[in-house]
Order: structure tokens, then C-alpha cells, then sequence
């Protein structure tokens, strides 16, 4: 640690003396005590200042500490930290909905957070609707005030989390005083607390089944996620490309139905992990044109604050001239250490980012990364092709690999020649891309597509990799999905 964490670390140590003292602080900064890896009370401490750090929170724990213990800080750290006045709270809003949930329970609740607001009901959801500087234990009770609607996610992660006991709490009791109506979404089954026990929306038989019932509690029609049709000419076909409003993403509709996926025997390139080869079923969703560029993450470092991983390590792998290795102060500004940039790369996949900062990207954005079945279908199509293009071997002209450039390249550079079937590119070569599928359960996460430094049995859309999902490297990117109901596979 530096001597300005030395120095945090100290002062929460003895201003937090009890497991109970630095639980209560976990909780007013919205971090799980008992994901924090550590046994130890110290350790925990020294976590949690790493992972605030590593979101780019770290002011939020001195604001917490310097309101807490306002001239103990003064005298430790010689800085203050201003109060944030009380928020005024808004008239209470007939159609909003605030969603609680477990952060284990996040991506169905931003998926369905996003689904509301397009059926015309605004959305208080954490962390997105706290305000910053505002306390978040003043955030919730001002997100309450506001609401017409309280809805929690059901699970058994739901029900044990302190932040969603204390939301429900306080929502059920306003409940029977009629301030505003308590919904629980059924999603597993659990043990249910006997104040929340009311009417409930079943989203166990799947999400579309689950929304459907939600906004007919809510008053409101279906919601088409693609446009909605008012007028009374028969809708059209959904379109099949979009820009996604937040990130700018282009985005591609991928159908419903079946795919072959993984290798099949005649093809003596596969490895025993692509086999056998089988027919899945996917429900419709949509995913990134292209792995998200510089450009993109930029916006999201510029709105959040984030530090990746790679940054708080302080080096990334990359190439040294004579093999990969851990490169000091490589970073995604400076893939291949200190001395390089991505000026005027743009347009380039970010890359020495961590499966943990794609995650934190896709929860900023609401999107999600993609399974590896949603990769593959929307990289070779329904038939088996072996590449996005079909089962012609890759040249110079269809992505960038064997190192034929040395380095990434512009998202697109090798279309239409190199495009799948649904018009995705860069899904051979260019860079790796981390896939939400573990490759290895708790241990290692699936890479998929192959990069600029690999031959071409490694770009094959069945070729499956992996890596440390803490690592980043000058080669490993991702691209985003949006999903539209819960995929089974």
C-alpha cells in the first residue's frame, strides 16, 4: 500500500474496531462484508479498500468516515469532506418502480429495468439512481419516497442480503400504510419473509412469461423491446441493427432457434472440448457489431471513474520483442507499456482489460457479456461453418491474424469479406473476447474468436480458450449482448 492507503487503512482499522462496525460501513457503501475474500476483520478492510479503489469508489469511504468521525479525519487526513445537503425529494411519481435485489441478481434486474422504462415507467435501481455524494442508505429511503411501485427479486441470494431485508422492510411497511404497492417477483424458490409475503409475480417460467404478468400488475400493456407499435398497420419485421442509446453500440438482432454448435469429427482441426457437436436452441437477443473500442470504454472510465484491474496491478501481458511476458505500467491507454498510446486508436478494440472490467462495463451499460453459445451462433450461423465467412481457411483478407499486422486493428477493417452470417465482425482474429460462460467453475473464463498474434485453427468459431478472469493482456477484449429472456442451455 501507498502511504495514503496506509493511512486508511489505519484510521478504519481504529475507528471500526468490530466485525459488527465494519459491516455497518460495508453496508452504507453497498458492498457484500461476506464477498470480500478475507476472514480477518483487518484483511476485510484491506479488501474493501481495494475494491473501492478498483471501481474507482474510493472517495465514497472517505465521505462515509469523514461524516462519521469528522475531527478524527480532520486531523488524520488535514482535508475535510463537505456534507452533502439533504436531497429534496420529488412528489412521489405514480409510474415509477424501484427494483431491489441482490447484486448476485443484477443482470436480470437491469434487463428488466430496461424493459420497464420502455413500457413508460421510470426505474430507481441501485447504483445507477444514487446521486453523487448522496449517503446510500439516504439514497434508498429518498428512492422509496419517490416510488409508487417496490419490487424484489425472490432468491435465495435476495432474501439473505442485508440491503435487501432493510429495503423491503421499510417498503412493506409503507405498503400497509398504502404509500405504495409491494410486488415480489418469484424467481427460486426461497423462504419468504412473512411481512413481504404478498401477491406474487411468477418469474420462474421464464422472463417473457414473468414481464408479461409485471406490467399487467402494473397497469401497463406488453412491451415490445424492439419498437412499439401504436398505430393500427400490422407491426413489421423487428429490425435487425440498432445503436444501443448509452454506449453507441451497434447492435444485431440474432433470431431465435437452432444452431450447431461445437465441432464435428471431420473437422481434424477440433479439439476434444468443441465436441461433440449439437444442436442448441436459443431464444432471440441481440449483441455487439463489433468488440467495444477504446472509444466506448473510454466514456464508461470517463462516467464511473473506473481503475481496471490491470491498472491496479500495475502491469498487463503483452508482447516483448521475444515472448509474452508481464509488462510494468501496460495499461489500456498503453497496451504495450508506458512508452506506447492509443492516440488516434479509437476505433481499435480496448484491450489489457480483465473479465472483472467487462463485467463492470456491461452493468454500467445494462447490457451483458455473451455466453459462449450466443458467441459461436452469432460467429458461424445455424449451419456448423467452421469461420464466420464459412469453411474456407482465413487470409490476409478475411480478419487479422498469424501476426500478419503485429497489432490490433479498426473494428470492420475486414468487412464484408470477413462478416458472419448475422453481419458481426472481427469474431476471427483482431482480439480474444471474453465470453460470460466460466470455461472452468470459480476458476478460469472462456475466450473466444482467436487475436492478431494466432494461426487460424485458433480463430474457428468453435475454438474454445481461456484465462484468469483478473488478467488482462494486450490481446483480450470483449463485446456486449443484450438479452432478451433467460437462455437454457
Amino acid at each position: 500500500m501507498n502511504n495514503d492507503r496506509n493511512r486508511l487503512y489505519d484510521f478504519v482499522l481504529a475507528r471500526y474496531p468490530t466485525e459488527e462496525s465494519v459491516r455497518e460501513l460495508c453496508f452504507r457503501l453497498f458492498v457484500n462484508y461476506d464477498d470480500l475474500p478475507a476472514r480477518a476483520r483487518k484483511d476485510k478492510v484491506r479488501e474493501l479498500i481495494g475494491h473501492l479503489e478498483h471501481t474507482g469508489r474510493i472517495n465514497e469511504i472517505h465521505e462515509q468516515i469523514a461524516r462519521q468521525h469528522e475531527d478524527a479525519y480532520r486531523l488524520t487526513f488535514h482535508a475535510t469532506f463537505q456534507t452533502p445537503l439533504t436531497p429534496v425529494v420529488t412528489e412521489r411519481n405514480p409510474r415509477q418502480v424501484f427494483i431491489s435485489h441482490a447484486h448476485q441478481d443484477s443482470e436480470l434486474a437491469h434487463r428488466l429495468a430496461v424493459d420497464l422504462e420502455r413500457s413508460g415507467h421510470p426505474v430507481w435501481i441501485a447504483p445507477e439512481s444514487i446521486r453523487s455524494g448522496e449517503d446510500w442508505v439516504e439514497a434508498i429511503g429518498r428512492g422509496l419516497d419517490e416510488s409508487a411501485y417496490f419490487v424484489v427479486i425472490l432468491t435465495p441470494a435476495g432474501v439473505a442480503s442485508r440491503w435487501v431485508k432493510r429495503e423491503a422492510n421499510l417498503a412493506a411497511r409503507m405498503a400497509v400504510d398504502e404509500e405504495l404497492t409491494f410486488i415480489p417477483l418469484w424467481r427460486e424458490s426461497c423462504r419468504v419473509p412473512t411481512l413481504w409475503d404478498y401477491q406474487r409475480v411468477p418469474f420462474d417460467q421464464g422472463y417473457e412469461v414473468g414481464l408479461a404478468a409485471l406490467l399487467a400488475r402494473l397497469g401497463s400493456g406488453p412491451v415490445d423491446t424492439f419498437r412499439r407499435n401504436t398505430s393500427t398497420i400490422p407491426p413489421s419485421a423487428p429490425p435487425n441493427r440498432r445503436i444501443h442509446a448509452k454506449t453507441g453500440i451497434e447492435l444485431i438482432r440474432i433470431p431465435a432457434g437452432p444452431f450447431l454448435y461445437g465441432s464435428a469429427d471431420s473437422d481434424k482441426m477440433a479439439r476434444a472440448n468443441e465436441k461433440p457437436q449439437r444442436t442448441v436452441n436459443l431464444p432471440e437477443y441481440w449483441i455487439g457489431r463489433a468488440p467495444v473500442t477504446n472509444a466506448q470504454f473510454a466514456g464508461f472510465v470517463k462516467a464511473t471513474g473506473h481503475r481496471t484491474t490491470v491498472e491496479i496491478k500495475g502491469q498487463g501481458r503483452g508482447w516483448t520483442g521475444s515472448k509474452w511476458d508481464w509488462i510494468a505500467g501496460a495499461d489500456w491507454r498503453h497496451p504495450r507499456g508506458p512508452e506506447s498510446s492509443i492516440a488516434g486508436k479509437d476505433d481499435h478494440p480496448v484491450v489489457q482489460v480483465s473479465w472483472d472490467d467487462a463485467k463492470a462495463f456491461c452493468d454500467w451499460a445494462g447490457l451483458a457479456l455473451p455466453a459462449e453459445e450466443q458467441w459461436e451462433k452469432a460467429a458461424r450461423g445455424a449451419d456448423g461453418r467452421i469461420w464466420p465467412w464459412g469453411n474456407e481457411s482465413p487470409t490476409a483478407e478475411h480478419c487479422n491474424f498469424n501476426a500478419n499486422v503485429g497489432d490490433t486493428t479498426p473494428i470492420g477493417q475486414y468487412s464484408p469479406k470477413g462478416d458472419s452470417p448475422y453481419g458481426c465482425v472481427d469474431m476471427a482474429g483482431n482480439v480474444w473476447e471474453w465470453m460470460g460462460s466460466w470455461y472452468a467453475e470459480n476458476k478460469t473464463r472462456a475466450l473466444r474468436g482467436g487475436s492478431w498474434d494466432y494461426y487460424d485453427r485458433l480463430t474457428r468459431a468453435a475454438y474454445r480458450s481461456l484465462d484468469d478472469p483478473l488478467s488482462g493482456s494486450r490481446d483480450v477484449g470483449f463485446r456486449v449482448a443484450e438479452l432478451l429472456s433467460d437462455p437454457v442451455f
